[in-house]
Formats: C-alpha cells, structure tokens, sequence
C-alpha cells in the first residue's frame, strides 16, 4: 500500500523545484507575517517588547523580499533520486507475524 502511495506522490509533484508561484505565494506570506508584527508591536507598552518584535518583523520581511527577489542562500537544491537497493527480508526466526501468505 505505502508503494502505491509513493507511486501516486510522484506522478503528481512539479518536477520544477522553485516555480514562480512558490516563490510568490511564499514571499508574499512572509511579507503578510512581517506586517502583522510591526503592527502587534505598535500594541506593545514596553520598549524591550517594542524593540523585539520590529526586529522579528524586519527580518521575516527580509526573508519575504529575498523570497520575491529569489535570493540565492534561499534556492532549493534537487538532487536525483538514488535508486535504492531492495534487500529481501527474511522471516526473523520463523515468527508467523512476520509471515507472507
């Protein structure tokens, strides 16, 4: 069953590893995330508070700008799938759980 899953996984995933649409709907969310945390740290009362979130807000929308301007220390790298060696199982001591009927 896991086999036809996997079968089924790979017949339907982008053999493209960075796409456009990736990028955008990515870069774009980070952007969303940055936004909504300069403006929750304007709520903020204390300065540490203050200070701590502008700063988490302007490096996740870093992480967006880079995303949408596809920076190179944020490409994915595809490697080729290694054809992996299929070792035959025996039947551990003659235990029946482990039985093929």
């Amino acid at each position: 069953m896991i086999g036809r899953l996997y079968f089924w996984y790979k017949d339907n995933v982008s053999n493209e590893v960075d796409c456009l649409a990736c990028r955008l709907v990515s870069g774009i969310g980070l952007l969303g995330i940055g936004a909504y945390l300069l403006a929750q740290s304007k709520k903020r009362p204390k300065p540490l508070e203050n200070y701590t979130m502008k700063s988490l807000a302007a490096a996740v929308g870093l992480l967006g700008v880079a995303r949408l301007g596809n920076a190179n220390f944020l490409k994915a790298t595809a490697e080729e799938p290694k054809e992996q060696e299929t070792k035959t199982l025996k039947n551990p001591a003659g235990h029946q759980f482990f039985a093929r009927r």
